[in-house]
């Protein structure tokens, strides 16, 4: 699948991962595209590079669990992305590039496949 990005949050990890993002894209004098629901609740906008920022997040998480990092809070990695997952498909447009980008790079890192997808 080709993401089209460059390179091939209510949870608390996605809250980190997206702070962390968030702040450098701050301090490089970017603001974050997003919008209010009706709800008055912020929701990420679908934007090339609001994907590349993602893919970012995203690759870097792949690597940490590739290299066996031991998540602190006691979460499994994969308790750790369907928390990820669940909060971009209540926070994202078009949450489902995000979450096939998410699945995809975790099989080319040869990681074991996300039990509990659908249901997230």
């Amino acid at each position: 699948m080709d993401y089209g990005c460059g390179r091939g949050g209510r949870d608390r990890g996605d809250f980190v991962r997206f702070a962390v993002g968030a702040y450098a894209m701050l301090k490089a004098g970017k603001d974050v595209d997003s919008k209010r629901d009706a709800q008055g609740n912020v929701i990420l906008l679908d934007t090339p590079r609001m994907r590349e920022f993602a893919v970012l997040a995203y690759d870097q998480t792949i690597e940490m669990e590739k290299r066996g990092h031991q998540i602190s809070n006691g979460m499994s990695w994969n308790e750790d992305w369907l928390a990820t997952i669940r909060s971009i498909r209540r926070n994202n447009e078009n949450a489902e590039w995000y979450v096939a980008y998410i699945i995809e790079q975790r099989r080319k890192a040869g990681l074991p496949e996300l039990e509990g997808v659908d249901e997230a």
